[in-house]
């Protein structure tokens, strides 16, 4: 499935938000700067995030009008009717959204986002309705469909992360309702699939013509890594037993394996903070702190009970020395980490850093939008590392 936005321009936009940050830390000169912006133009309507919220909520005033309207209208034409009618007014508000605003050049404006939340809850609303809201697993379907084609179709990440959601939870429901041996495996389920989505996401983030999609893939990575670790967590699966599978548990009774999610609670987190520190991977790191954080938690709740507030003390004490000892210890760059913010990063940067340097050290010359050179700054393709480098 293609993106609605125009490709060429959404790389554009990225990379001149990433020659922003460049600039902001005098990496690059303002004549290059001014270079760059003028190759790699954006027709893009982008607002900053004060106008794209005042949008987001005035569009969405406009529409509960609209809403109303619409309802007033199909009031009497009955349950299947109006399931019916919501459909169709969610297929239609896409089409708006991609012919009216999509199509006058908006992205992520805060007006497109408002439209698509709007389109997406009518759809899934009018799919549910045809059930009397009584089929949790056409509804769950429902979920995945609409908000996968939408995070698909429009770079949209609160849909992608609606997407997970509900592929997380079509998943459980199945294995629920199944029974048996089904409802004890859940966790090794989810530990399973979600792997392999890592795994599969990893792949896809390799693709250059994926490249308009790398914020979705991102957060699809960074969420798989915490349901599978939320899915060997010792507190999570017990408590989910207790409470939803009805398992009656003894005073000095235990959940079945439970030295696997003893094990699993610990390792995850160590795994993660290994691999993440081996490979230089930051969404790694950063989530295996998260679960680090996690686990120290789960530990505390069923091993260590009373006197929370002298084991905060000491933990947060523990953890400011060795804040301290690393901030020393990486003063200088030590097998390619550094205390030093040598950027104001996100959690992974885009492929545009190799574009810019290329544009701002190899002769600036920049993307013809009717079809010229890319780069072109050496002898040597465009890279700028040639012999006139």
């Amino acid at each position: 499935m293609k993106s609605a936005y125009n490709y060429q321009w959404v790389y554009n936009l990225a990379v001149v938000k990433e020659t922003k940050r460049w600039a902001k830390h005098n990496y690059i000169t303002d004549e290059q700067f001014v270079k760059i912006n003028e190759g790699y133009k954006v027709p893009f309507y982008h607002p900053n995030l004060i106008i794209r919220i005042l949008l987001f909520v005035a569009t969405l005033l406009a529409l509960s009008g609209v809403t109303g309207l619409f309802f007033l209208f199909v009031a009497d034409a009955g349950s299947v009717g109006i399931s019916t009618m919501c459909i169709g007014y969610g297929i239609g508000s896409f089409i708006i959204l991609e012919k009216i605003f999509i199509g006058k050049n908006h992205y992520k404006s805060g007006v497109t986002e408002a439209i698509l939340y709007h389109a997406c809850g009518f759809t899934i609303g009018g799919i549910a309705g045809l059930s009397d809201f009584d089929n949790t697993q056409l509804l769950l379907i429902a979920c995945l469909v609409v908000f996968s084609f939408s995070a698909i179709r429009y770079l949209d990440l609160i849909t992608s992360l609606a997407a997970i959601a509900s592929f997380a939870a079509l998943l459980f429901y199945n294995c629920f309702e199944a029974g048996g041996v089904f409802k004890q495996i859940i966790p090794f389920v989810f530990m399973l699939s979600f792997s392999a989505t890592y795994f599969i996401t990893k792949k896809l983030q390799r693709k250059d013509d994926l490249n308009v999609w790398s914020n979705n893939l991102l957060l699809v990575e960074a969420i798989s890594l915490v349901l599978i670790y939320v899915s060997g967590n010792y507190l999570v699966v017990r408590e989910l037993s207790v409470n939803l599978m009805d398992l009656e548990l003894i005073e000095g009774a235990d959940i079945p394996f439970a030295f696997l999610f003893y094990f699993l609670t610990v390792f995850i987190p160590l795994l993660f903070l290994y691999v993440g520190i081996k490979n230089k991977d930051m969404v790694l790191l950063r989530v295996s702190l998260l679960v680090v954080a996690l686990s120290v938690f789960t530990f505390k709740y069923y091993f260590i009970p009373g006197n929370t507030e002298l084991i905060m003390i000491a933990a947060g004490a523990i953890l400011i020395g060795i804040a301290i000892a690393l901030m020393h210890y990486l003063k200088s760059i030590r097998n390619g980490f550094t205390r030093e913010n040598l950027l104001s990063e996100k959690w992974q940067n885009l492929n545009a850093e190799a574009f810019i340097i290329s544009q701002t050290m190899g002769g600036n010359q920049s993307v013809n939008q009717s079809g010229g050179e890319i780069g072109g700054g050496g002898d040597s393709g465009g890279g700028g590392a040639s012999t006139r480098f």
